[in-house]
């Protein structure tokens, strides 16, 4: 019954030795700070318009130890609108660096008018094999500024 018992317990620890903690999703959250740079609308239909923006952003993770927060850089984006005006879809990536250096990259959609989900996607350094998923809202604020506030699960 003992050999059962530790040949259980080496297992276990066998387990939790092989499980990495950053392969859990964790909830996580913040607001980037973005800023458009240029926003270009080009009509290819008529009244059918499709406008290619660049941005740069900033993170501001709720969690200060986040290896992403501060992390900046630009992201660049498609939006295309109909006759009526209204999204038919948006779309873009990102790629923030942090103050080690290394790189995260994202892709991004808008679901509704400033509303979307996204997904990191890598990155280099620490952010290689980064994979986690999230909701935004867009909040305009004073000008070419808008708060992005975010939410959703980290690894």
């Amino acid at each position: 019954m003992n050999k059962a018992i530790t040949l259980g317990h080496l297992a276990l620890l066998a387990a939790a030795c092989a499980f990495s903690p950053e392969g859990v999703a964790a909830p996580c959250g913040g607001t980037n700070i973005n800023n458009t740079l240029t926003f270009t609308p080009t009509e290819i239909v008529k009244g059918v318009q499709v406008s290619i923006y660049r941005f740069t952003s900033v993170i501001l993770s709720e969690d200060p130890s986040a290896s992403f927060h501060l992390a900046s850089g630009e992201c660049v984006g498609s939006l295309l609108t109909g006759l009526d005006g209204k999204q038919i879809s948006l779309s873009g990536s990102c790629a923030r660096k942090d103050k080690d250096g290394d790189v995260i990259y994202e892709e991004w959609v808008g679901t509704a008018p400033g509303k979307g989900t996204a997904k990191v996607i890598g990155g280099t350094g620490k952010f290689a094999n980064a994979s986690w998923s999230y909701n935004w809202q867009r909040t305009p604020l004073h000008g070419p500024t808008a708060a992005v506030r975010w939410s959703g699960d980290c690894r």
